[in-house]
């Protein structure tokens, strides 16, 4: 029998504002955190308005301010002809080379974030704040000018998954120094899947583990919270349409690509993509999974595509190689969970599960007032250092 979905989900945000977190995790990761974070106790205030997750979700993206941080673009090629843009993120006219005992960060950002999107740069300024001197941001295929050169795109899983190619060039540029994976949304689920014994590759031997946050961890609930109209209209159907546009349109990131995308998945399908209604969320899913599926050229059905994808899937299977922070909401309706995750996640001695009482989707605002301070980036940066210090007492 099915357990139920994890039951303070449903406690009235009211009650939720005032509670504290919980972490989940049986190893020395997990207990580093309960010990050493003053978050752990804290309760996360957030202002009334945004205990509505759709809100938040609009406050952060549209009103928070940007600390508008110089970039400096890095090309990293991959192993079949892709292209992804790597950018240093740096403060405009500040020369502080931070603390050259703390590892480079690289930032796995959301599906639809870029290296300018107020969400990265926020997080971006308060690593480079807390001394972490050297900080790149992950631009996915296709994504802010970074031509898309093939018809695949940035995928979680296997040898399409572009974690590996990066962590490789920043290795390269950095060769004694650590290696520390930030991450939210999509970028968490590329992350784990990198982290994962059972990878495409072996993890770099300097990369010390990694802190992410918003992961949908169970695909199968995400389809269930995003099959809403909330859930729908703020999230999958942007996602479709960018989806849609890179398939048909002539002239998105390089010249040819349609004709690329018609050689991989056939005209049928091809002209059935630019005719595709996208009107209701189950049309809206039934459009997101085709085109990954096809695109991917790796699954021949959304249930195949949960079973192999989802990380709570592949952490049954396997085991995480380095220790990872993940920091998620409870009133994340993309990313749900269930009673049978949590007792799956405390059994993986590397991983430490953080489930704040609010915070909404990749949101948790700080604050009514335009800022450039986050609660989830200072609780980011915080796992970080305690991340880091692990390491090192491991070393030592």
């Amino acid at each position: 029998m099915p357990m139920a979905r994890f039951p303070f989900r449903q406690a009235h945000p009211l009650v939720q504002k005032w509670a504290q977190p919980l972490v989940f995790g049986k190893g020395s990761i997990a207990a580093a955190v309960r010990q050493h974070s003053p978050f752990v106790e804290q309760q996360v205030r957030t202002p009334l308005p945004c205990l509505n997750p759709v809100f938040a979700f609009v406050w952060r993206t549209k009103y928070e301010r940007s600390p508008d941080l110089k970039l400096v673009r890095h090309l990293v090629h991959t192993e079949d002809g892709g292209l992804l843009g790597v950018d240093k993120m740096e403060r405009e006219g500040v020369v502080d080379e931070g603390d050259p005992s703390k590892p480079v960060v690289i930032l796995f950002p959301g599906g639809n974030e870029v290296s300018v999107s107020t969400k990265v740069q926020t997080l971006c300024a308060s690593y480079l704040d807390a001394s972490y001197g050297d900080v790149f941001m992950c631009n996915y295929r296709g994504k802010f000018k970074t031509p898309l050169l093939t018809a695949q795109l940035t995928f979680q899983n296997g040898r399409f998954n572009d974690v590996f190619r990066v962590v490789d060039h920043i290795a390269d540029l950095y060769p004694d120094r650590k290696i520390l994976l930030a991450a939210d949304c999509f970028g968490g689920s590329c992350v784990l899947d990198y982290l994962l014994s059972s990878s495409y590759a072996p993890v770099h031997e300097r990369v010390i583990g990694s802190v992410a946050h918003s992961v949908q961890m169970n695909l199968v609930e995400t389809n269930k919270g995003v099959l809403t109209e909330p859930g729908y209209s703020m999230f999958v159907k942007n996602y479709n349409k960018y989806m849609q546009y890179v398939l048909t349109h002539e002239r998105y990131g390089s010249e040819g690509l349609p004709e690329m995308v018609r050689e991989k998945i056939g005209d049928e399908f091809y002209e059935q993509v630019q005719k595709m209604p996208m009107d209701t969320p189950q049309q809206g899913i039934q459009f997101f999974y085709y085109t990954r599926a096809l695109l991917d050229n790796m699954f021949d059905s959304m249930e195949h595509y949960e079973e192999e994808v989802s990380p709570n899937r592949k952490l049954a299977k396997a085991s995480l190689t380095r220790p990872m922070v993940i920091i998620n909401s409870q009133d994340d309706f993309t990313a749900p969970i269930n009673s049978e995750d949590i007792e799956q996640f405390e059994k993986e001695d590397n991983l430490c599960f953080w489930l704040s009482p609010n915070g909404g989707h990749c949101s948790y605002v700080k604050s009514m007032k335009p800022q450039v301070t986050n609660y989830i980036d200072e609780l980011m940066v915080d796992c970080s250092n305690i991340l880091v210090d692990h390491a090192n007492s491991n070393e030592s």
